[in-house]
């Protein structure tokens, strides 16, 4: 795409999104719904070791469109953690095909960062009467050969501090590694992605087994991603961010090519979390292709 998206108009203030738990399949799980229930249904998953409330900004733009439920997913969050830390991608999208049957959502439109856009590319793969429209944000079916199990989530702590004296401290942390991003976003982030511990001082909520690309369940069949998009029809756009190295140029042609019916755009002076670092341009960006793709 190279037109500009249109104008968004300022977050919504109004009440926060309401809470729910879901057991599934061994876990509790936790999501967010922000209400309007009448609307048509979109659903965000969050990238690793992030949580439901990264979409916040997105979320208050668009809740008077959108029926929007943000995903913790498991091990992230206000989730539960897997068993003896054993994630995998096939787990991942059991546990989003739980949720949407639970929720009884049929058919919606479907978000997903860094790995949520790996388990979003596999379950629309799998269940593909139930998506409408794909976004895969700074993730394609790919990642770039020389990365191996290079960790692309936000927080990139190497080495960690793995405790903080105080939320404030860990903003700090935070904001020097997200140069990009608006303070208050970080903050938002740091707030609801943070647990206190027994003496006082602040961790991340993620299960600190989670790192890298999740293997495959042992006894699953290799999920090839590239041959799940292929098949993938609905309409899906894939942002990438000027300054991230996970889209190439190659992959991005290669999803071109694979896709039947892709649409792709760069979001100008961001990494790789788009929706912090570029929260207008991205709601934008997302906005248009909603418009376009309306039924």
């Amino acid at each position: 795409m190279s037109n500009p998206p249109p104008p968004q108009p300022a977050p919504q203030p109004g009440p926060g999104p309401e809470s729910h738990f879901l057991d599934v399949n061994g876990a509790r799980l936790h999501h967010l719904d922000w209400g309007n229930p009448e609307a048509p249904p979109l659903v965000l998953v969050h990238g690793i070791r992030l949580h439901a409330h990264v979409w916040g900004d997105f979320c208050r733009r668009n809740r008077k469109a959108y029926h929007l439920l943000a995903l913790d997913q498991r091990g992230h969050g206000d989730s539960g953690w897997a068993e003896g830390g054993r994630y995998s991608l096939h787990g991942y999208c059991e546990d989003l095909a739980a949720v949407m049957d639970a929720r009884g959502l049929e058919k919606f439109t479907l978000i997903g960062h860094s790995l949520g856009a790996r388990v979003s590319l596999l379950y629309t793969h799998l269940h593909p009467g139930r998506v409408a429209r794909l976004v895969l944000v700074d993730m394609g079916a790919g990642l770039p050969p020389a990365t191996g199990k290079k960790d692309f989530s936000r927080i990139t702590e190497t080495p960690p501090p793995r405790d903080f004296a105080s939320r404030e401290e860990a903003t700090d942390y935070l904001s020097a590694i997200l140069r990009i991003a608006p303070r208050e976003l970080v903050a938002e982030s740091v707030e609801h992605g943070m647990r206190k511990l027994d003496n006082g001082r602040f961790t991340w909520k993620y299960d600190p087994a989670l790192g890298g690309a999740p293997p495959v369940r042992p006894g699953s069949p290799e999920i090839d991603l590239w041959e799940a998009a292929r098949g993938i029809d609905c309409p899906t756009l894939l942002l990438h961010g000027e300054h991230s190295m996970v889209v190439t140029p190659e992959i991005l042609e290669r999803m071109k090519t694979e896709m039947p019916d892709l649409r792709t755009q760069r979001i100008g002076n961001a990494g790789h979390s788009l929706f912090t670092d570029q929260p207008e341009a991205f709601a934008g960006a997302v906005g248009r292709f909603l418009d376009e793709t309306a039924p």
